[in-house]
């Protein structure tokens, strides 16, 4: 009998979607009509049903996608801001990904560490201040300079342009504080996740 593989991006993409719909209901950046109540993980997670929000989050997630999937994503990062200003950023640092996997063994102990993390993340909010009400979000990513330059040419890509940012100006958090969420260590894929966010005065 074969094996069956596994691509891991597809997995790691598919844990990304599920956070970022679920850190944008729990940081109330929207009514909590615009999400509906699913299950992933075996735990509760939340999924928007706004048709802009999906779609922006979307077009993010294939980018996301081709970095991942040729091993140059280096950060992943959920960024609220007033303006220009960021003032909370959640951070998802890839430390290791190996794409491609012969069999699932290891889906049922990746699937516990995602439980384990969803769960962290709705207790982390108790350490969070309350977002101001002219905030938004944008989702935004790290990865190599080569990569950048394969992805921005890819016509698959051409309606949905990114914006290159300059590391320091544009991705950081003031004066930040941070909130610790939670770090998955597996064989086939490492991941440090954690919170910035801007000291209050």
């Amino acid at each position: 009998m074969s094996s069956v593989k596994i691509t891991v991006t597809d997995i790691l993409c598919e844990f990304f979607e599920v956070i970022v719909h679920t850190v944008l209901y729990t940081r109330k950046l929207y009514p909590e009509t615009i999400f509906v109540p699913k299950r992933k993980y075996g735990v509760a997670v939340y999924q928007s049903i706004q048709p802009d929000v999906n779609e922006y989050i979307n077009q993010c997630l294939k980018a996301v996608n081709f970095h991942a999937k040729s091993n140059r994503l280096k950060r992943l990062f959920i960024c609220f801001h007033v303006e220009e200003r960021i003032i909370e950023k959640y951070v998802f640092e890839v430390l290791s990904l190996i794409n491609f996997v012969e069999g699932d063994s290891f889906l049922v102990d990746l699937e516990q560490s995602l439980r384990d993390f969803i769960l962290k993340l709705h207790s982390s909010q108790t350490y969070l201040d309350e977002l101001p009400g002219d905030s938004s979000f944008s989702v935004r990513i790290q990865t190599t300079a080569y990569s950048s330059v394969e992805f921005n040419q890819d016509p698959a890509f051409e309606d949905f342009p990114w914006i290159e940012l300059r590391e320091n100006k544009d991705t950081t958090v003031r004066s930040a504080d941070i909130v610790p969420l939670y770090t998955i260590k597996t064989p086939f894929i490492s991941l440090q996740m954690f919170i910035e966010k801007e000291m209050q005065n």
